[in-house]
């Protein structure tokens, strides 16, 4: 399971370090996407079991819709200013 907690990190990093860097509204999406499935790939190609497995994607779903939100909000406050 600690291996799982550093994936997130991971991605909340990545996603947070592109945002520091101003890529486009679009390439964020993307790029959230793209990070998503590949961890869920690496969570189905794991040796868990199939139960820790589903309960690692659900987690990782939430993420990425957190992720996803931040993603709005940060671009929404870059067009009010």
């Amino acid at each position: 399971m600690f291996e799982f907690e550093k994936l997130k990190s991971s991605y909340t990093l990545t996603i947070q370090i592109g945002l520091s860097a101003n890529v486009g509204y679009h390439e964020a999406n993307r790029g959230n996407e793209l990070l998503h499935k590949f961890c869920e790939n690496l969570i189905e190609d794991s040796n868990c079991f199939d139960q820790e497995k589903r309960a690692m994607k659900h987690e990782l779903e939430l993420l990425k819709e957190a992720l996803s939100k931040e993603i709005e909000h940060h671009y929404e406050k870059d067009q009010c200013v």
